[in-house]
């Protein structure tokens, strides 16, 4: 549980300091067990954030399927399984910061928001590790496994499906601006300055921003 912990407080780090927030409290302490998903979700997912909100007040519990925390260990080299482990859990922790700093402003969040930012953190948080290891190059790759080489659960509502698609698409789009902009050119600052950009724009503006591709 402690190297579980630390794993999660670790990601919760690196996104905040990609982004340059803070989220008002620690994802660790909104982790549910397998028991209590089942009682509030039927989605099958390895990961997911359940919402419920009561009033103005918002209830938080974020599922992860046992044993993926053990396969994220920053350590370890970039297989699949370990590719897949991460970017599980980085959009469990995404949507969680994102969802509570929103919450904090107080500012409106949709779906696709949600699921926008978070395959946008998978491809940032993957590609800055490997750039600060001198390993850009493999940006093309990356952006072709984490938005071409996908698949998603046949469980998907049609709506659901639409929402993952459709984030699938913009993501793809902007990682590719900034691959040609900022990584390309190896300028590692600007790559954080537009991130953070795109991060506090409003809804319409940013699904805007990064279907034209990022827009100059």
């Amino acid at each position: 549980m402690a190297v579980a912990a630390e794993r999660l407080q670790g990601l919760q780090a690196e996104l905040e300091s990609i982004y340059g927030v803070k989220a008002p409290a620690p994802v660790e302490a909104f982790v549910i067990d397998r028991q209590r998903w089942g009682e509030l979700s039927r989605s099958g997912a390895p990961e997911e954030l359940v919402v419920v909100q009561n009033g103005d007040e918002l209830e938080i519990g974020l599922y992860l399927e046992d044993g993926l925390l053990d396969r994220i260990d920053a350590a370890a080299p970039w297989t699949s399984d370990h590719l897949q482990a991460h970017c599980t859990v980085v959009e469990g922790v995404s949507h969680f910061i994102y969802l509570t700093h929103r919450a904090v402003q107080p500012r409106p969040v949709s779906q696709l928001e949600l699921e926008l930012q978070a395959e946008v953190d998978k491809f940032a948080t993957v590609l800055l590790r490997l750039w600060r290891e001198g390993h850009r190059e493999v940006s093309a790759e990356l952006r072709r496994r984490l938005f071409d080489a996908v698949r998603y659960r046949g469980s998907l509502s049609e709506p659901e499906r639409d929402c993952y698609t459709r984030a699938n698409r913009l993501a793809r789009l902007y990682c590719r601006f900034l691959e040609a902009r900022y990584v390309l050119r190896n300028h590692i600052d600007g790559f954080l300055a537009d991130l953070r950009r795109m991060y506090r724009l409003g809804a319409g503006e940013k699904l805007s921003y990064a279907a034209c591709g990022a827009f100059p």
